[in-house]
C-alpha cells in the first residue's frame, strides 16, 4: 500500500484519539528561521489559561482611580474600594480587582501575582477569529500558515523529558500546532481504554509498536523513518502519561468541582510528577459578553470568581513548585470602555494580564518599585485619550510579555523565530 499523509494523519489520528492524545502534525511548518537549539532551563513550566471570547479587562482589573470609569460603566461598573462587599477590592490606590476575584488578592500581597494593563498590539482587527490566530501564533497579519508560538519554543529548542507541551482539554489549541510534539488530553483517567484490564491498551500501543517502529520497507525508508522516530516519541510520552496516570494524587489545596479547576488540578498532578514538562495550555470560554454582563454579580461576575478560586487552588497547590511555574492568562482583545445599550460591552482594543508565580517573585525583588500590583504606562480613559474614542489603547506590546516569558522563564533565547518580526522592549513583568 502507497504511503500518504493523508493515511497516516487519519489512521494515526484515530489511535491518538482513543488514547486521549491528539495526532502529531509531522509534516507542518515549512520557512520557520533556523535557529541553534537552546538547553531549556531546568523544570519550569509555563502554564497559559486562554480566556476564550475576549474578557473585559476593564471589569477584571479595574482602573477605580481614573475618573471616567464610572461614567463610560453607568450600570456595570464597580463601586469604588470600601463600599461594602460588591466594591472593588483595591491594589495599589489606582487599581483594584472584580470583587469575585477578591480569592487572587493574598497572591498580589505575597508579591507572587502581577497584573499587566493596556496590553495589546496596533493592528487589533477585533474578530474573535482573527485575534486569537495572533494571540496562539505570535504573527501579525497573514496567520494561515503560521504555527503556534509555543509550539516554536518547543521546536527551537532542547527538553529534559519525553513530554514538553500539553494541552488539557478536547482538542489541540492553534498555540501547540506545528512541527515540535504536543499533546491533547481530556484528562489522565481518559489515557485508559475500556478493556484496559484485559490488556487493551497495550494490546493498542504494541499495535503502534509494530505499524511504526519495526524495519521499514526500503521502498519507503524516508517516510517511515520519520514516522518511526515521532511514533517512538509519541509512545514514550504515552507511557510516561500513562505512569503518571497510576498513581494516586492528593492535592494540597481543594478546587472547585468546576472544568476550569478540574483541569488545573490535572496541570498540577503533570507538573509535580517531574516528567519534564514545560507548557501547559487550559482553555476557559465564556467571555464574549455583549449583553446583560453585568457588573459584581452576573454572568461576568461567575465567569469570574471561578476564574480567581480556580487560579488559587492551583497556586497553592504546586507549593515549592510554584517557584518554577509561571501561570498566564490570554484573551482575544479587550472590550469596549463603554457599556452598550443593552448592558454588555463590544469587541474592543486593548487589555489585562495576569501572572503568577516564582518569576513573578524575582521581578518583584530586582524591580524599582517593589510594591507594584499592576504595571502599566496607562493611557487613561478620558475622551481624547480613547482608541478611536472607543478603546483602551495599549501601551504595552503583548509579545514583548510572551518574549520575557520564553527567554527569562523558559530560558529560550530564539525570539526570532518564536516571534517573528518584532523589535523586543523589556516590560520587567519577570526575573
Amino acid at each position: 500500500m502507497h504511503l500518504t499523509r493523508r493515511y497516516f494523519l487519519k489512521s494515526s489520528g484515530a489511535i491518538a484519539t482513543y488514547l486521549g492524545v491528539a495526532p502529531l502534525d509531522l509534516f507542518a511548518q515549512a520557512g520557520m528561521q533556523a535557529a541553534t537549539p537552546a538547553t531549556v532551563r531546568a523544570n519550569k513550566t509555563v502554564v497559559v489559561i486562554f480566556l476564550r471570547g475576549g474578557a473585559d479587562g476593564l471589569n477584571l482589573v479595574i482602573p477605580h482611580g481614573d475618573p471616567h470609569y464610572a461614567r463610560l460603566r453607568r450600570s456595570i461598573a464597580i463601586a469604588q474600594p470600601g463600599a461594602g462587599e460588591q466594591a472593588t477590592v483595591d491594589l495599589d490606590g489606582y487599581f483594584g480587582l472584580h470583587p469575585r476575584l477578591a480569592a487572587l488578592k493574598p497572591l498580589f500581597d505575597e508579591r507572587v501575582m502581577v497584573a499587566a494593563h493596556a496590553v495589546g498590539y496596533d493592528k487589533n482587527t477585533r474578530s474573535h477569529f482573527e485575534e486569537q490566530d495572533v494571540w496562539e501564533t505570535g504573527v501579525i497579519g497573514n496567520t494561515i500558515h503560521s504555527d503556534g508560538w509555543l509550539n516554536r519554543h518547543i521546536a527551537t529548542s532542547e527538553g529534559r523529558g519525553p513530554i514538553r507541551a500539553v494541552a488539557i482539554g478536547d482538542a489541540l489549541p492553534r498555540i501547540l500546532h506545528g512541527e515540535a510534539p504536543a499533546y491533547a488530553i481530556r484528562g489522565l483517567e481518559d489515557l485508559s481504554l475500556p478493556d484496559q484490564g484485559r490488556g487493551g491498551s497495550e494490546r493498542l500501543v504494541q499495535a503502534l509498536e509494530h505499524a511504526y517502529c519495526t524495519a521499514p520497507d526500503p521502498e519507503r525508508a524516508g517516510a517511515m523513518d520519520l514516522l518511526s522516530e515521532t511514533a517512538g516519541l509519541t509512545l514514550e510520552g504515552v507511557r510516561e502519561l500513562q505512569a503518571v496516570a497510576a498513581q494516586p494524587y492528593e492535592s494540597a489545596a481543594a478546587y472547585p468541582d468546576t472544568e476550569l479547576g478540574r483541569r488545573l488540578r490535572q496541570a498540577a498532578r503533570l507538573i509535580k510528577a517531574n516528567i519534564g514538562l514545560e507548557v501547559v495550555e487550559i482553555d476557559y470560554g465564556g467571555w464574549d459578553t455583549h449583553s446583560y454582563q453585568g457588573g459584581a454579580a452576573g454572568q461576568f461576575a461567575n465567569l469570574a470568581a471561578n476564574l480567581g478560586v480556580c487560579m488559587s487552588a492551583f497556586c497553592r497547590d504546586l507549593e515549592e513548585r510554584l517557584d518554577d511555574v509561571l501561570v498566564m492568562t490570554l484573551t482575544d482583545f479587550g472590550r469596549t470602555a463603554a457599556e452598550n445599550g443593552t448592558g454588555g460591552t463590544d469587541h474592543g482594543w486593548a487589555n489585562c494580564m495576569f501572572l503568577a508565580g516564582g518569576a513573578v517573585r524575582k521581578a518583584h525583588a530586582s524591580a524599582t518599585d517593589p510594591e507594584r500590583r499592576v504595571v502599566s504606562r496607562w493611557p487613561g480613559l478620558a475622551p481624547d485619550q480613547l482608541h478611536e474614542g472607543r478603546d483602551l489603547l495599549h501601551t504595552t506590546d503583548f509579545r514583548d510579555v510572551l518574549a520575557e516569558v520564553v527567554q527569562v522563564h523558559l530560558g529560550n533565547p530564539n525570539l526570532k523565530s518564536i516571534l517573528p518580526d518584532h523589535d523586543f522592549k523589556q516590560v520587567g513583568l519577570v526575573s
